[in-house]
């Protein structure tokens, strides 16, 4: 499970979701990926009895998102943000932005070879963190950092998928298609 790098970052806006279905707009490249961390937030309780653990249980919460990208362009900000892009040209900030639920995929080079390919299937992102200093002798860069939160789908639970592209159990095709659509558990590849 070791891997390094991060490449290939791709969003699809979810258009319609209900306790049946999940129905995801076109893929689109997302940025040049710097980073993309989940922490999944896990609640335990234990029953204590006749002076000792009996009993222990999990709870998961919201997987909290960190994206770092190089930059947004205005379209994919307004896309993944819920911002408007006015006729002018111009791209603001207001108090009405609402942000879409939105799949994130991307790949990451595997250290055995090959790639780990993922999907993260329900997304909110807030607005980034914007942080600008002077120049100084040594080049440092500032770059968007978005957070935000990953919940289970509505229709099915199911929050994340990561693959490697060298398991023997898994049709090759997959991976061809990986960035044309939202690959998921009832995905069948065609001839």
């Amino acid at each position: 499970m070791a891997i390094k790098g991060l490449k290939d970052l791709h969003y699809a806006p979810i258009l319609k979701e209900s306790a049946e279905e999940t129905v995801y707009g076109d893929v689109k490249p997302l940025g040049p990926a710097m980073a993309f961390n989940m922490q999944p937030s896990v609640n335990r309780g234990n029953l204590r009895a006749d002076d000792k653990v009996l009993f222990s249980d999990t709870s998961k919460g919201p997987i909290t998102v960190t994206l770092n990208v190089a930059y947004l362009d205005k379209e994919v900000q307004a896309a993944i943000l819920g911002k408007e892009i006015h006729e002018n040209g111009m791209i603001s900030d207001n108090a009405i932005d609402q942000a879409p639920y939105i799949a994130i995929g991307g790949r990451a080079e595997n250290a055995r070879g090959g790639y780990d390919y993922f999907w993260v299937y329900r997304v909110k992102l807030a607005p980034a963190d914007e942080n600008a200093e002077t120049k100084q002798e040594t080049p440092t860069y500032q770059s968007p950092n978005l957070s935000g939160e990953a919940l289970p789908r509505l229709h099915d639970g199911e929050e994340k998928t990561r693959n490697w592209d060298r398991d023997d159990d898994i049709n090759p095709q997959i991976f061809n298609n990986w960035f044309k659509e939202v690959i998921d558990k009832d995905y069948a590849p065609t001839a």
